[in-house]
């Protein structure tokens, strides 16, 4: 066999797939041969990997399969070149063998700016979007949902051009994943929706350093996704390459044609540490030797009984690939200032973070309760981009718990407008794949309260996955999040969580306080190429406002004047700011004039207009609904006081709900909460403070 059969050519990235048929229809040998250098090519480079972290010349985390070459390798295959890959922090291999090429791998691990991901993934989260592998991922079972999410996507995108079938996303799993709620609530959801994706595990036989047998109450985990509807499961040698291929192919056929998920259980062995620090004390070295007489490459090796000569030709070939890709990786410069800051945010979003002071939109309004804003916004982006979906608990018949999503799914349909099992962190991290697929997903959430059960899908994903793989993905995605008080429901239904987001960069957040701000915000959220969270406070449901004609857009990053006034900024947001204009108004008749700065966009800020208004007035109380201490108004305080400390006749106040949970009781909840008159109380406070 020619070397020439090996090498990439033109720098192109390789494509070692062998579809089914052809393999069929080759030699036996040759197909052997080629399986055979794929497997060692992993082998190699992440033995050349660990020499390099070893000495020091590549630093960082990193973890490697060796002993496991068999499962990427087969699998892939039997993969049509665009199918898609979310693979796992022991993901080297799964990208080698989708197509990945060896000398970017090496440099992105090195943290090189030529790296796939310009070094910013590094070992655990690479992607390679342009030959449809969509991720590594550092949380165990964190790409179960996303994978989710991507095979929504190919299901919608066959649906659009009336050509079902054809495509599949494989998911790799270790065996530690079935530990996690993420495992149970993505095969449940990929087998309710019958989504065309393959989860494939490797089953190592340990999580870290904890054996099977103490974290799974089962003997095969093909005993767990066997009984979920839809779900075809097989168990394998995950150390024959050959018996990997064969228990693919038909699991594949059944995925993309639309029989439902499948799940793939291959039974291996890494002969390696869990990470580079690992001593493997948890292991014997009789169970270690025994597993390397059943290394895949001896199996193949006796399989076809190949040859000294073939071999060594295929070594020589892996060999000066890794040679170079190490050369390469080492001798590449890492980025500087410029890299570490960039990749955030789309750049097609740039033009909207720019700060602006909106003011009220002329011509005709339209008189709607902020539910109908919602709704009506809702309802013109589904008719106006055919990728827009809705994705929720009880959002269709029910019309979702406060009812903004109600008459949506009979006029756009069940593909569109989709109900979801009470699994909040599968459904966020399902919309985050949609969105990465190339969808519009909009996430009702059924109480804010609920937004701690997918902190991992947002704050580890939907977050980062921009600018962890350098801008090669995007994550379109609309979190909608029902939040504050409503008179009794208690302690987990009445939080106001929106500071916990404030330190996660990646993330936009809007807090409208009117009908006319929740349509404009909604709006712009749905159009952003970025994960964008929209807060709704429960008690604006109901309120009425008018709405201007036409495709408002509130820009991230721009603050509403709501009321001018010249001796007292107060600085607000959500069903804060109506209590704020309601005291205002008060504080008028006692001679007070207030100017109240609706924040409507708390990432990105506003400053300017926030700086200005203060700097004119001199003095400033920032009312919140949630208790201050590391509230929204400690981080805005904060940013601004190097533009403001000089205009300040007194020091900044704060206002917000006692440092307590939200009690049950309304009365107590009333206690509890700031009002129209513990403003009005506190801006006398503070005029009547001795000036600077």
């Amino acid at each position: 066999m020619a070397l020439a059969e090996f090498a990439e050519m033109d720098g192109a990235p390789r494509h070692p797939q062998t579809p089914a048929a052809a393999i069929a229809s080759q030699d036996g040998r040759r197909a052997a041969l080629e399986l055979y250098y794929q497997m060692l090519r992993i082998r190699r480079f992440e033995e050349r990997l660990l020499q390099l972290v070893a000495k020091g010349a590549i630093g960082g985390t990193t973890h490697c399969c060796i002993g496991q070459e068999a499962v990427p390798v087969g699998v892939s295959s039997r993969m049509h070149k665009n199918d898609l890959v979310v693979s796992t922090h022991r993901g080297h291999g799964h990208l080698l063998a989708k197509g990945g090429r060896a000398d970017r791998l090496m440099a992105e691990i090195a943290g090189k700016s030529t790296g796939y991901c310009k070094g910013k993934g590094g070992s655990q989260h690479c992607a390679v979007p342009a030959i449809g592998h969509m991720g590594s991922n550092g949380i165990t079972g964190g790409g179960m949902p996303i994978a989710d999410g991507l095979a929504l996507a190919l299901r919608r995108a066959s649906l659009q051009k009336n050509a079902p079938g054809g495509r599949c996303v494989i998911c790799y799993i270790g065996d530690g994943a079935a530990a996690t709620g993420n495992f149970h609530e993505s095969l449940n959801l990929a087998a309710i929706w019958k989504l065309p994706v393959l989860f494939v595990m490797e089953n190592n036989g340990y999580a870290m350093s904890t054996p099977m047998r103490r974290f799974a109450a089962c003997d095969a985990f093909t005993d767990w996704a066997s009984h979920y509807t839809n779900m075809a499961a097989e168990s394998v040698d995950g150390n024959d390459v050959f018996a990997v291929a064969g228990a693919a192919e038909p699991l594949l056929e059944h995925a993309r044609t639309g029989g439902g998920p499948a799940f793939l259980e291959c039974n291996t062995y890494r002969q390696c540490g869990h990470s580079k620090s690992d001593p493997r004390n948890y292991r014997t070295r009789e169970e270690e030797e025994r597993w390397r007489a059943h290394d895949p490459l001896a199996v193949l090796e006796k399989q076809y009984e190949l040859t000294i000569q073939e071999v060594e030709k295929i070594q020589l070939a892996v060999g000066a690939e890794i040679d170079e890709a190490a050369r390469f990786a080492l001798e590449s410069h890492a980025g500087g200032a410029a890299t570490a800051l960039e990749d955030l945010f789309s750049p097609t979003n740039i033009n909207i973070h720019v700060p602006q002071t909106a003011k009220p939109a002329p011509g005709p309004r339209r008189i709607r309760t902020f539910t109908e804003a919602l709704r009506e916004t809702l309802a013109s982006e589904l008719e106006r981009d055919p990728d827009v979906v809705l994705l929720g608990e009880d959002i269709g018949v029910y019309g979702g718990a406060f009812g903004v999503t109600r008459g949506l799914l009979e006029r756009f349909g069940g593909e569109r407008v989709r109900d979801t099992p009470i699994s909040e962190n599968t459904i966020v991290g399902a919309a985050v794949g949609a969105a990465m697929g190339g969808l519009r997903p909009v996430v009702e959430l059924m109480f804010g309260d609920f937004v701690t059960c997918c902190m991992d899908a947002l704050v580890n994903h939907a977050a980062k996955i921009r600018y962890m793989y350098a801008g090669q993905a995007r994550v379109p995605l609309v979190v909608r999040i029902p939040s504050g008080r409503r008179n009794g429901y208690g302690a987990t239904h009445s939080q106001s969580l929106e500071s916990l987001f404030l330190n996660i960069p990646g993330i936009n957040i809007f807090y409208p306080s009117n009908a006319a701000d929740a349509a404009g915000c909604l709006r712009a959220a749905i159009r952003s190429d970025d994960p964008v969270l929209v807060f709704e406070h429960k008690l604006l449901y109901p309120m009425e406002g008018g709405v201007p004609e036409g495709d408002l857009i509130v820009p991230p990053g721009s603050a509403r004047i709501a009321r001018e006034g010249a001796d007292l900024t107060i600085l607000s947001y959500g069903h804060a700011a109506v209590l704020s204009l309601e005291a205002a108004e008060l504080l008028n008749t006692r001679g007070v004039s207030v100017e109240v700065v609706d924040l409507r966009s708390l990432a990105p800020l506003d400053r300017t207009t926030l700086a200005q208004s203060i700097q004119k007035t001199r003095r400033l109380l920032f009312v919140q609904e949630p208790p201050v201490v590391g509230g929204v108004c400690d981080r805005v305080i904060a940013e601004l006081q190097p533009e403001i400390h000089r205009s300040l006749r007194a020091p900044a106040a704060r206002l917000g709900s006692e440092h307590s949970p939200v009690p049950s009781s309304p009365e107590l909840e009333n206690y509890n909460m700031p009002s129209t008159l513990k403003i009005v109380r506190a801006a006398l406070q503070l005029m009547s403070a001795p000036a600077r």
